[in-house]
């Protein structure tokens, strides 16, 4: 249990001073931070479960093995209930992960796993007992159904146009107890330099579209291709010494559920101070959600596309070779 402290100094004479040090002891329990959102096209889950903290002069706590982790002792579960009565139950368990570069108090750092498959239009509970504080934490969510592409379709025979006289509209049926729905593409390309070629894919998104009381059963999109190249001409590094050859695209949409769309929406808004508002964790804050993936693989970009990467104002740096497989003929 952490203790804040609090000194106050008070002078009751008029005439002699009188200098006073009150402790003020509150007890003040971590809050359990989580985020666990459901993929219904996985038979693995994941948990990232963390922690507030209160310290003095902001210091890191000597006896921690980092000061937002629980210790590994925590039980995380999550319950498959159908007609009000549990048919499945998974425990999750804690699994090392490397951290990213910078300055920590130990290296060591962990997520929680499950196996376990998630079905659609399902209710499922997240049960988290913290043994160290006899905290329990808890969440419930109904996942969100499977839906369909409805274009693009057939890659086998279609281009796709990326230019800005001729927008790609996506179509695709409704994901019951969806809430948002995010677009885009995994563009596939090759890396060349010297005698070494690389196989790569970057993912491309293009937008979140929020539907939280949508009736309707059938929604489209027009993507905006001006997006398309900017995002690719942010993303990768350029380097003068590699060549790059656009080879497929996949379209991709993934439907989130509601929790996850209310959580999104004030994210996107801008609503910095109002990020902790939205939770659906009871004692605790976080998001317990689902999603599902839907993915139509192996379009090609027609030739105007294809050059438009090659030497287009956003992309021209990034080295992609044009529709004869060279860079300005050569």
């Amino acid at each position: 249990m952490r203790y804040s402290l609090i000194t106050a100094f008070a002078c009751i004479l008029v005439f002699s001073g009188c200098e006073t040090e009150i402790d003020v002891v509150i007890p003040a329990d971590p809050t359990p931070v989580v985020y666990c959102i459901l993929d219904q096209d996985s038979p693995v889950q994941y948990l990232r479960l963390s922690r507030s903290y209160l310290t003095d002069n902001a210091s890191i706590p000597p006896d921690e093995p980092d000061s937002i982790l629980f210790a590994r002792a925590t039980k995380v579960a999550v319950e498959e209930v159908i007609d009000g009565k549990v048919t499945k139950r998974a425990f999750f368990t804690p699994v090392d992960i490397a951290k990213d570069s910078g300055y920590f108090p130990r290296q060591e750092h962990w997520v929680y796993r499950a196996d376990f498959i998630v079905k659609p239009e399902t209710d499922y509970r997240l049960i988290i007992y913290i043994d160290e504080y006899d905290q329990i934490a808890y969440s419930s969510c109904y996942t969100v159904g499977n839906f369909e592409i409805i274009n693009p379709l057939y890659s086998e025979v279609r281009y796709i146009h990326m230019l800005p006289d001729h927008n790609l509209s996506f179509y695709w049926t409704k994901s019951l107890n969806a809430a948002i729905y995010q677009l885009g593409f995994v563009m596939h390309y090759l890396e060349m330099k010297e005698d070494q070629t690389l196989e790569k894919e970057i993912l491309i998104p293009l937008k979140s579209i929020f539907y939280l009381q949508a009736t309707d059963n059938l929604f489209s999109y027009p993507i905006n291709s001006t997006n398309f190249y900017n995002y690719l001409a942010e993303t990768l590094p350029i380097d003068p010494t590699v060549l790059r050859k656009c080879m497929t695209i996949d379209a991709v949409i993934i439907s989130g559920g509601e929790e996850l769309g209310y959580y999104m929406r004030i994210q996107e808004a801008g609503q910095a101070f109002n990020l902790m508002d939205y939770t659906n964790i009871k004692n605790g804050i976080g998001i317990f959600s689902s999603k599902v993936l839907r993915r139509i693989n192996g379009f090609s970009l027609t030739e105007q596309s294809i050059d438009t990467l090659a030497y287009g104002h956003a992309t021209r740096q990034l080295n992609f070779v044009d529709r004869t497989g060279t860079r300005d003929g050569r």
